[in-house]
């Protein structure tokens, strides 16, 4: 199953996806397995995951980070359909939240993220090429949402481009 992960990944050209101040880091294949340390596996080798809840699964796969404040992409493996997942790291606990119902459609989701404005890097302040108009948020909000499958994590994800513009 990590090789048709691998090889969805390997669809997608851009690896750095950026939004306003807010951007998504995609691992590529040579690089995977050294994206699970502090995951699944430690500096050693070791087995990280465990059963309970809060532990980190042995079917989560990381394929990527937030840019902002490092916190994992993965992958359930475990389900056909290869949901993507974020967490909070930092904490003795992992509590996913749904960020894709489907691995492809979290794909789409970056293209589409990335054809709005093209970004190479977060920006550090708003431009003159920053999406600010709040109804043309909104609109771009519902397209995430229906591509994704996902509501609340797209819903937070523009009102935190929204705080950003404001501050």
């Amino acid at each position: 199953m990590v090789h048709e992960v691998i090889n969805k990944l390997k669809s997608l050209s851009i690896k750095e996806v950026f939004f306003g101040a807010s951007g998504f880091n995609i691992v590529d294949e040579s690089s995977i397995n050294t994206l699970q340390l502090g995951y699944s596996i430690d500096l050693d080798g070791n087995d990280l995951t465990g059963m309970d809840e809060g532990d980190w699964q042995e079917s989560w796969v990381v394929i990527g980070t937030d840019t902002e404040v490092g916190d994992p992409f993965f992958v359930d493996i475990s389900e056909s359909s290869l949901p993507v997942y974020t967490a909070m790291h930092g904490n003795d606990y992992w509590e996913p939240e749904l960020v894709a119902t489907s691995l492809n459609s979290f794909l789409e989701l970056l293209s589409y993220l990335h054809g709005l404005g093209e970004q190479n890097c977060p920006q550090i302040e708003p431009d003159e090429r920053t999406i600010s108009d709040f109804n043309e948020l909104s609109s771009i909000q519902k397209r995430l949402q229906s591509i994704s499958g996902e509501v609340d994590f797209w819903e937070d994800f523009i009102d935190q481009h929204k705080e950003w513009l404001e501050e």
